[in-house]
């Protein structure tokens, strides 16, 4: 089965979250570049969840360390947070973002 590509507005919104940075390594006082991580919550193997359920995680933080989302997601919930907190604090900070600068 293929995977969904994403629209138009969907890219726009994935762009603007890789463009935020690594949300765990901001937990720790770094900026680092970011790819992205579709948050699989009840979607099953090979089935991708909405393309606008994401986090922006560096590579290690994703799918290289031992504290990743792939490798060691119980250490790194306790360290930085569910999935889901972690996207909710990102939506709001994009929001505040958007604010800012929609004032200038």
């Amino acid at each position: 089965m293929a995977k969904k590509r994403p629209t138009v507005e969907e890219k726009k919104y994935m762009s603007q979250v890789a463009d935020y940075g690594c949300v765990a390594c901001e937990q720790d006082g770094l900026v680092r570049p970011a790819e992205i991580h579709h948050i699989r919550k009840h979607t099953g193997m090979g089935l991708r969840p909405s393309h606008t359920k994401i986090l922006p995680l560096c590579a290690s933080h994703h799918r290289t360390g031992k504290i990743s989302v792939h490798l060691g997601k119980k250490a790194f919930e306790e360290k930085y947070g569910t999935e889901e907190q972690l996207e909710k604090k990102l939506r709001e900070r994009l929001e505040e973002w958007r604010i800012l600068t929609s004032i200038f």
